[in-house]
């Protein structure tokens, strides 16, 4: 894109470098119009940001924004850029909970993998596939644990969203001093 804008202002006619590049003269017009937008926007040091979302998203976003008492959409959009990249960083908390979380997985993991070796060492071998009662229970006592750490991980992520919640509104109301 470069070459062809220095071309250009070189004096290379547009249908030398259409040819030279087997576009049409339009394609090259568009091609130096973006171009020299880009450019504009660079020297502003600012830079257009363009996204989609579903009409229930926008609607949702703009009902947030009236709760803030922010004045536009544009406003809002602003603000949550400029809301710190802190919130996509780890909370150390969160990751010392989710590291004991990852330890029980594991655990039940391992005790779920010798159940299952057993089992199928004992079908290679030609017995019929049963569980003794034994292994019945490990097998309850294990779903049982994993209903646990179902319930520690929904707890988690309840007190994460709550906490980031007001750390994102504080941010967007432009308070300093948001919940930690």
């Amino acid at each position: 894109m470069k070459k062809i804008a220095a071309s250009v202002r070189a004096g290379v006619p547009v249908t030398v470098l259409a040819k030279t590049y087997g576009v049409t003269r339009p394609t090259i017009y568009r091609a130096l119009n973006a171009f020299h937008e880009k450019e504009a926007v660079a020297d502003a040091g600012t830079a257009p940001v363009s996204f989609t979302v579903d009409r229930n998203s926008l609607a949702a976003f703009d009902a947030f924004t009236g709760q803030l008492g922010l004045s536009s959409r544009a406003d809002a959009l602003r603000r949550l850029c400029r809301v710190p990249a802190g919130y996509l960083e780890p909370d150390p908390d969160l990751a010392s909970a989710l590291r004991a979380v990852a330890g029980e997985l594991s655990a039940i993991g391992r005790n779920l993998n010798q159940l299952v070796a057993t089992k199928n060492y004992e079908v290679r071998r030609g017995q019929q596939l049963k569980l003794t009662r034994p292994q019945e229970q490990l097998l309850s006592d294990l779903l049982e644990q994993l209903d646990g750490v179902s319930v520690t991980v929904r707890e988690l992520e309840g007190k994460r969203a709550s906490k980031t919640v007001r750390r994102f509104v504080a941010r967007m109301m432009g308070d300093g001093d948001e919940p930690r």
